[in-house]
């Protein structure tokens, strides 16, 4: 149970993040380019 809900977590903060990255415009694609570093 405690996995499931860990994964409905990731799946929240993964859905927020693409949410700012749409409302921050350039901000949110430089903001993805550091993440992935």
């Amino acid at each position: 149970m405690e996995g499931k809900e860990e994964k409905g977590k990731e799946k929240r903060e993964k859905r927020n993040e693409r949410r700012e990255m749409k409302e921050g415009g350039e901000d949110g694609k430089k903001g993805k380019k550091i993440q992935k570093k």
